[in-house]
């Protein structure tokens, strides 16, 4: 029995572009094909404390109602793949932790 893969995907500090939460459904997606990853897989989403409006680090499970990856439909001429909808549950740092199985 394997495992499920696990990726943090963490806020950028200075991004000046779409949040990763606005882009999971397909920054999953992306990574689920760029890495041959198996699926469902376990995507947390990091935002560094430099990254807050509040100052605080969190983590947020997100979870997603399908993982079979599709092609969307065409924007600015391409086609960019999609995964279900997401949705978002707050984490703290040892839950994650025990999660990778590490420190973060």
């Amino acid at each position: 029995m394997q495992d499920a893969p696990v990726v943090i995907c963490s806020e950028l500090p200075n991004n000046g572009g779409t949040s990763v939460t606005y882009a999971a459904e397909q920054l999953v997606a992306e990574v689920i094909q760029a890495n041959e990853l198996s699926t469902p897989l376990v995507w947390i989403e990091h935002w560094p404390k430099e990254a807050t409006v509040d100052g605080n680090e969190t983590f947020e499970l997100v979870a997603f109602s399908i993982y079979e990856v599709v092609e969307r439909a065409p924007y600015l001429g391409e086609t960019r793949p999609w995964i279900g909808d997401a949705t978002w549950k707050r984490l703290d740092r040892t839950t994650v932790e025990l999660l990778v199985g590490g420190k973060v």
